[in-house]
């Protein structure tokens, strides 16, 4: 072989091979593997697909037209917010009910005093930072009493 310049190059002259890359599934396995775990992890455990929620406008009374009829609160019925019991849940899972503050282990005594009153409507008010769990507790309570018409606002502070 003779090199730039007109010199013979010495040694052995192997053939060049082309590089031939495999495709690897074993690194696409391991990624797979990490996102099916972060999915998993992150993923809401309880079901709450569970709850029951419907929708419905509140009515003050005084502005519903003539010859419409108040029923239950169900979905796109109005329900009349003075028949309608509100209840405060804070952080700490007290209730405030008619201005009075009432500890969570009362929750059975105010939805049976709810249904002996025969109140059937209730408007839950969050503070800030009520846990899923402590509204959970009181809708299944609600729930065990007969009261299935709930509607949850947003309290804010």
């Amino acid at each position: 072989m003779v090199a730039a310049g007109g010199q013979k190059r010495r040694g052995l002259v192997l053939p060049r091979r082309n590089r031939r890359y495999r495709f690897s599934m074993t690194s696409l396995a391991d990624v797979m593997f990490q996102l099916l775990i972060f999915f998993m992890l992150s993923a809401n455990i309880a079901p709450y697909s569970m709850i029951d929620v419907r929708t419905g406008a509140v009515s003050g009374g005084s502005n519903t037209p003539a010859g419409t009829p108040e029923t239950e609160a169900g979905p796109g019925q109005i329900t009349d917010i003075r028949t309608t019991a509100v209840w405060t849940l804070d952080a700490d899972g007290a209730i405030r009910a008619s201005g009075q503050l009432f500890s969570p282990d009362r929750l059975d005594a105010l939805a049976a005093a709810l249904l002996a009153q025969g109140t059937d409507d209730v408007l839950v008010v969050l503070r800030r930072d009520v846990s899923v769990q402590r509204l959970v507790t009181v809708l299944q309570t609600l729930a065990a009493h007969g009261i299935t018409s709930v509607q949850i606002a947003n309290g804010g502070l």
